[in-house]
């Protein structure tokens, strides 16, 4: 009888053990389990080109150059519900032409996610590339609607004010060298808004005379300035941001 007691006992730590184990492609077992029963997976022709909306294109990727990703290996990271609790740990891929992100299930199948019920995509720190932790949100809309609810940003920054990253990927259609046939191409591009509380401001383009105009401590962003030559890259305009929430 204690012989059997103790099979048992043995029997319970091992699943126990074996159900926090984790799966091959970064996530627990209990992850993927709630994140496959969220119903995250779409049905669509993951080889078929549809636009942002969801509408197909009447094309194949194997007929445009370039790439639609954001990035084209394979990151970890956590993906969180609406109600911004974590459902998932999974490898993902960002395409910026249908705003969708793709991931690798527990056999290592490509699927793509169902963004409806995401609220936000934080991919994790990539130590041996040196690159930081990349974090997608959606659930803004900007002042003139060019933002919609639904449509992933990248958060540049924390703190009361920040910076959203849209990216998108449009496709171009060229003629070929002898004008023979239609080559078509995707060309990557991104757009720029300042969060300030609950409002959302769409910038013509990302520049230190626009967030200048908006930002309204102006003696705060001189201070910062002066000792720096024109700052022109998204960083320094970042790194900007960073001093300015903690003036």
């Amino acid at each position: 009888m204690k012989k059997l007691t103790l099979l048992f006992a043995l029997v319970s730590i091992y699943s126990n053990i074996h159900a926090q184990s984790g799966l091959g492609s970064g996530g627990g077992s209990s992850e993927m389990s709630s994140f496959k029963s969220a119903n995250m997976t779409l049905n669509i022709d993951p080889f078929g080109v549809v636009d942002r909306d969801g509408t197909m294109l009447g094309m194949r990727y194997a007929d445009i150059s370039g790439t639609p990703f954001l990035f084209e290996d394979w990151r970890l990271a956590n993906i969180y519900d609406i109600n911004n609790k974590k459902i998932a740990q999974v490898k993902v891929k960002y395409n910026t032409n249908t705003d969708q992100i793709h991931f690798l299930d527990e056999k290592e199948k490509e699927l793509v996610a169902d963004k409806s019920i995401i609220k936000k995509v934080e991919i994790l720190i990539n130590e041996a590339q040196n690159e930081p932790s990349i974090s997608f949100e959606k659930g803004f809309t900007d002042t003139k609607n060019v933002l919609k609810s639904y449509q992933f940003v990248q958060i540049l920054n924390e703190g009361s004010i920040q910076i959203l990253k849209q990216f998108s990927n449009q496709i171009l259609q060229k003629d070929s060298l002898f004008g023979t046939i239609k080559i078509n191409k995707f060309s990557p591009n991104a757009n720029y808004y300042l969060k300030t509380g609950s409002n959302v401001i769409s910038l013509r383009k990302l520049d230190f005379e626009e967030l200048s105009i908006l930002l309204p401590n102006k003696e705060l962003i001189l201070n910062y300035s002066k000792n720096k030559k024109k700052i022109k890259t998204e960083k320094g305009l970042v790194d900007l941001l960073v001093f300015y929430n903690k003036g």
